[in-house]
């Protein structure tokens, strides 16, 4: 989380200082209304992944073809060198109250089916938040000074969400292999103890 803090300070500094460079506004009236934006684009984040979380579980199965993940894509996915930095990026299930940062319990087909429902909740959230996030442009009073604002604001909440989706999606892809070997296990366990 101290690396996301860090880079939205850093991201508001900047911005407020090109700001000021370009505008000639007064530098801490724009600092002002750049801390104004980045509030109002947590806050809408916020509201779109409480919405997304409220959807009924049949728009969130992991087995609907939007949430399935290709070998290409899980590739594109490695090419990135996602195993590295992955940790590095915060999780914030303990609001929904279930963290995906960790598998607990790998041998169960019941809780891999929990994870992938909060999993597929997750991406819809943050997919509609790289989208909605420019609403920032909408919720303060149009200037050019607040659209020169929001609008680098809106393009760094997309840079920070979507490490976050592409997480889900890649982690998706291997919990539905570990899915489909339990669910093949379990098969054979019972063709085993049937046949004694």
């Amino acid at each position: 989380m101290k690396l996301y803090l860090t880079i939205i300070g850093i991201c508001s500094l900047l911005i407020s200082a090109v700001i000021y460079l370009v505008t000639e506004v007064d530098f801490f009236i724009v600092l002002g209304w750049t801390v104004l934006a980045v509030v109002i684009e947590i806050l809408i984040d916020s509201l779109i992944a409480t919405l997304a979380r409220l959807l009924p579980k049949k728009w969130a199965r992991h087995d609907a073809k939007v949430f399935t993940v290709s070998a290409k894509e899980k590739k594109f996915y490695e090419k990135l060198k996602i195993r590295k930095w992955k940790d590095s990026v915060p999780e914030i299930g303990h609001f929904t109250g279930f963290r995906k940062n960790k598998i607990v319990d790998p041998k169960s087909v019941e809780y891999l089916d929990r994870f992938l429902l909060e999993a597929c909740y997750g991406e819809i959230g943050h997919f509609f938040i790289l989208f909605f996030g420019f609403a920032v442009l909408l919720l303060y009073p149009i200037s050019k000074v607040w659209i020169a604002i929001s609008i680098p604001v809106a393009i760094v909440n997309i840079f920070l969400n979507l490490p976050s989706l592409f997480i889900l999606r890649y982690n998706s892809y291997k919990l539905e292999i570990l899915r489909k070997n339990l669910i093949k296990k379990s098969g054979e366990k019972e063709k085993t103890s049937k046949n004694v």
